[in-house]
């Protein structure tokens, strides 16, 4: 335990780095015996997966659907604002190609996309694509 503590000291002497003690958790995987324990003599706290962190939920369930709902929500948000905008159809589709198909692309190299969220996210793209059920035809 104290070797961790030192080794971090060393990191910061040479990095020129600070670790905030306050800010640091000890995220404990499985059963962990004393982890307080461990926690205290290092000046951490004791977190609890899953949380997120650089927008990946860590402890998560990978095959689970529930992790990507973050990456439909944010393509809902941006489609909110488009919509309020006169688009050509060739503006659609340059927006759907360069925005919309980027945003799951770093979920998707870390977690596999399971089916039902890249139907979900074909639909959301088709409907802004074509303007969506209530309006027939291409968006010109």
């Amino acid at each position: 335990m104290l070797i961790s503590r030192v080794i971090l000291n060393i990191f910061e002497a040479v990095s020129g780095l600070h670790i905030n003690w306050n800010k640091s958790f000890i995220y404990p995987v499985n059963i962990v015996p004393n982890i307080e324990d461990l926690a205290y003599k290092l000046g951490w706290k004791v977190g609890e997966l899953p949380i997120t962190y650089l927008g990946i939920p860590l402890g998560a369930k990978s095959k689970s659907s529930g992790i990507w709902s973050g990456v439909i929500e944010k393509c809902e948000r941006k489609l909110v604002n488009w919509k309020c905008q006169y688009l050509s159809s060739s503006d659609r589709l340059t927006l759907v190609n360069s925005v919309l198909d980027a945003l799951p692309s770093y979920m998707m190299s870390i977690f596999p996309i399971p089916a039902k969220v890249t139907k979900r996210l074909d639909a959301i793209r088709r409907n802004f694509l074509w303007k969506g059920s209530e309006d027939k035809g291409v968006a010109s």
